[in-house]
């Protein structure tokens, strides 16, 4: 998997280390959970066998989950990974999640430019991105790195759980032969 640069940040596979990171800066906070498909975690355990899971999917081949560091430092602040793939592999959804301390720093659209890039470098097509309805500044985000709102859906509210909540779904398709374009081919 790659290592990702841009001016404030470094994304890189996760390591074993990262637990405590990760539970202090973001598991365990309901207000960075109230948004996410996952309850806040009780305790550093949760986060620990979260790491774990990560770190197997890893070794079997998962290449597109990062973690989000700020340059010159070993960190984790938030995550950023493919959380699906469709049409044969060539569109891959977008999840992020990033600790309450570091939003409206511009770090989340910086991190998914980023990825955006590498994913249409590594084969795909397309890119998707869903938020909650209410989560308006995460729409604000996927805007900001050029995707384009596409419709609203239900989904699942939180893992395990058959509750249902609105999202807004975008979407960005590489242009081929040119730079990023919001538009997938066929569409208007």
């Amino acid at each position: 998997m790659s290592i990702l640069h841009t001016n404030r940040l470094t994304l890189r596979p996760f390591e074993e280390d990262d637990a405590n990171a990760m539970y202090h800066n973001w598991t365990y906070d309901e207000r960075v959970a109230k948004y996410c498909r996952w309850s806040p975690h009780e305790n550093l355990d949760e986060t620990k066998a979260l790491l774990k899971m990560y770190l197997e999917q890893s070794s079997q081949g998962f290449e597109y989950r990062w973690a989000i560091l700020l340059n010159g430092t070993n960190e984790p602040i938030g995550a950023i990974d493919v959380v699906g793939t469709e049409d044969e592999g060539k569109s891959a959804e977008v999840g992020y999640v990033l600790s309450h301390d570091y939003w409206n720093k511009g770090y989340i659209s910086e991190a998914l430019n980023i990825v955006i890039n590498e994913l249409f470098h590594n084969g795909f097509t397309k890119v998707i991105a869903k938020h909650h309805i209410d989560n308006i500044a995460s729409g604000k985000v996927m805007e900001k790195c050029g995707m384009r709102y596409t419709h609203d859906s239900k989904e699942q509210k939180k893992f395990g759980s058959d509750e249902l909540c609105d999202v807004k779904c975008y979407q960005i398709c590489k242009n081929v032969g040119s730079l990023l374009a919001p538009n997938c081919e066929g569409e208007s």
